[in-house]
């Protein structure tokens, strides 16, 4: 009973930080106020933070920052939403300085998950990395509406592609890199191990040897020039990897603020919510399929297809990252024997569900809870 006293109090421990945390980032303006959501082509001064801050070390000034781009250090620190136009304007004005690539790379350091606002907090306490991106997909148009970001995937390549609102001026195309570049460093961030990229594609037609040179050197892969989009593409392994941060009540909680957050026609449950809600009530039954979870929400099986599609989902991926969070919580409880956890979690033979668990976590299920008794004592 102890044990399980020592892990509430370190979940208790760990969501009262982030929620105090909450205060001391730049958070959007629409989180306070959910009705005060982004205009069109605007993005959240979370977003550009890293950016601002870094070409003050590289040759501009607040003055020439705030004339030419319209960008005012208060303003953004105040989370006032700024245009996709500006971010164009400062790396336009960026590019007339000397040293382009390295102010580039330095903004790329200077971002970490709260640079997404509270989506970026979702995202990085998600148990897995394909969870982490159906996260942000759901989510980005939240603080950024300069662009959205889709993966299509095949047996061995992950392509991450940005598509850019508006017309293809060089302050968009030196932005759709630097983003690009955003997207890999956040992922190492966030990880348990960092992707293997294969290539980066760039809008761009030409570029200097000194910068091709240093982008390649910090993906670790070559650059591709003249692409309609800007990419990223890296191994689809990745996207079983561990989050380093996975909490499943953390991201329970920062995605009810993001739900909160949208539109007010638009936080309805979700059908997403709604099959999670039936695939966790059914479990204890055995594994569902599509077609009985379909029935029971008065849906036809190719309609649930349809409509879990344009949310980026499967029912195969929610089944299985509805087993993957609840077999967490439940070996957390040390009452509860592995083989009843394995039937609890729908599974008829414990080898299916040591298979499982071992595709999510590359350990065992009495391994992993050796570790979590392991944390508690040393906590």
């Amino acid at each position: 009973m102890w044990l399980l006293v020592l892990v509430l109090y370190a979940k208790l421990v760990s969501l009262a930080f982030f929620v105090s945390l909450l205060s001391l980032l730049d958070i959007p303006s629409s989180f306070a106020n959910p009705d005060n959501v982004l205009s069109k082509r605007d993005i959240d001064p979370s977003n550009v933070l890293p950016a601002y801050e870094a070409s003050l070390h590289f040759g501009a000034t607040e003055e020439e920052i705030a004339t030419y781009v319209g960008w005012r250090r208060d303003d953004l620190h105040s989370g006032v939403p700024v245009t996709g136009e500006s971010t164009y304007l400062h790396m336009e004005l960026m590019a007339q300085k000397s040293g382009f690539h390295n102010f580039v790379l330095a903004a790329v350091a200077l971002h970490n998950a709260s640079s997404l606002g509270v989506v970026g907090l979702a995202c990085r306490s998600c148990v897995s990395m394909e969870e982490a991106f159906r996260c942000h997909r759901r989510y980005q148009h939240l603080t950024n509406r300069t662009a959205e970001y889709v993966i299509d995937l095949d047996s061995e390549w992950v392509t991450l592609t940005e598509n850019r609102f508006g017309d293809a001026r060089q302050g968009s195309l030196l932005v759709s890199d630097y983003t690009i570049m955003v997207a890999l460093h956040l992922l190492r961030l966030t990880a348990a191990r960092p992707p293997l990229v294969r290539v980066l594609r760039s809008r761009r037609t030409s570029m200097t040897f000194q910068e091709r040179s240093a982008y390649e050197s910090f993906s670790g892969a070559s650059i591709e020039l003249g692409a309609t989009n800007a990419q990223l593409v890296f191994d689809t392994a990745f996207l079983a990897t561990p989050v380093k941060t996975a909490d499943d009540e953390l991201s329970e909680y920062f995605q009810g603020l993001l739900r909160k957050a949208l539109p007010k026609d638009s936080r309805e449950p979700t059908i997403i919510e709604a099959v999670n809600q039936r695939i966790r009530d059914s479990l204890i039954h055995g594994t569902p399929s599509a077609a009985s979870i379909a029935k029971s929400l008065g849906l036809g099986h190719r309609t649930l297809q349809r409509r879990l599609s344009r949310d980026g989902e499967t029912f195969s991926q929610l089944l299985e990252a509805t087993r993957r969070r609840l077999a967490e919580r439940y070996l957390a409880d040390p009452k509860l024997s592995l083989s009843e956890v394995a039937y609890l979690l729908g599974y008829s033979e414990q080898a299916s569900f040591y298979r499982s668990f071992r595709r999510w976590h590359g350990t065992t299920p009495a391994e992993y809870r050796r570790d979590i008794e392991s944390d508690s004592l040393n906590f």
